[in-house]
């Protein structure tokens, strides 16, 4: 099929704009960049968007801040935005690059690694893999200084009831706080325990698997995981639930398990950070 300029018109602007407007996800970031970067650092902003955050990096003193964004488009709003603070457009270079992929000249060293390609798990955005290029090609090493620091997440056994609008809706559902989600009639079976914690300071398996042993915390049916996620920016800023980031999310289950309170559950789950919600794997043992 022939591409149209109208195959262009849907892009992921309104994520952008949500990022941007979202206060407590973003004055956090605005607040650890003032704790982590030193005059002269130079910096690497991956997933810039809108540019906000390459903005306070230039701000905060740094020498040099690389942007990095992979759509022409978002790349372009990005441009406009640094062009519009003129007193800190020489600081900043902005790239259209992949991140998972982008290249550096071999001597070149980042201070400070900033990137918000993050989601809840670390399952569709591919920020495991854009800090792992870095590392391979040796362009961070132990003193380089990186936010988020790391990222936590955790899981709990939960029951659902899939129906919304009187049909069955049973789906993987990002559950934002500013939506009302009462009709689902969320009941935590379990605790939530960890499933995966991932420290941006070193190479991660891209790979992961766990068999987890749970206990019920109440009687009835399983039928789906509740992931939640937070990040740890820097010493004291940690950003958990906002407007948009970290939606905790609602996994179904293919096969679902009546149980008692106090028993012990298994429950497999493996999936590859940033492959999408598409290669996540989840059963109850």
């Amino acid at each position: 099929m022939q591409n149209t300029d109208n195959d262009k018109a849907f892009s992921s602007i309104d994520s952008v704009g949500q990022c941007l407007v979202d206060d407590e996800r973003t004055t956090a970031f605005q607040k650890a960049i003032k704790v982590k970067i030193k005059k002269n650092d130079t910096v690497l902003d991956l997933g810039t968007g809108s540019g906000i955050i390459a903005l306070f990096a230039a701000r905060s003193g740094a020498k040099k801040v690389f942007a990095i964004e992979l759509d022409p488009f978002i790349a372009s709003i990005a441009k406009g935005i640094f062009q519009a603070n003129q007193s800190l457009i020489k600081k900043l270079s902005l790239l259209i690059e992949d991140a998972r992929t982008v290249s550096f000249p071999k001597k070149m060293k980042f201070d400070v690694v900033i990137s918000e390609m993050l989601t809840t798990g670390m399952v569709d955005e591919p920020q495991v893999r854009a800090i792992n290029n870095l590392h391979a090609k040796g362009l961070v090493d132990a003193s380089t200084r990186f936010i988020p620091e790391r990222q936590d997440t955790f899981v709990a056994l939960t029951h659902a009831e899939y129906s919304l609008f009187g049909v069955n809706t049973s789906m993987i559902l990002h559950l934002w706080k500013w939506h009302n989600w009462r009709k689902l009639k969320l009941k935590m079976m379990s605790p939530s325990i960890p499933l995966n914690s991932i420290h941006f300071n070193e190479i991660n398996k891209e790979k992961f698997t766990a068999i987890l042993e749970m206990v019920a915390q109440r009687s009835g049916r399983i039928n789906c995981l509740y992931l939640k996620s937070k990040s740890i920016l820097s010493k004291g800023i940690v950003v958990g639930d906002t407007e948009a980031l970290n939606a905790p999310m609602l996994i179904p289950l293919k096969k679902t398990k009546t149980i008692t309170m106090n028993q012990k559950v298994r429950v497999k789950v493996a999936y590859i950070f940033g492959g999408g919600y598409g290669n996540f794997k989840a059963e109850i043992l």
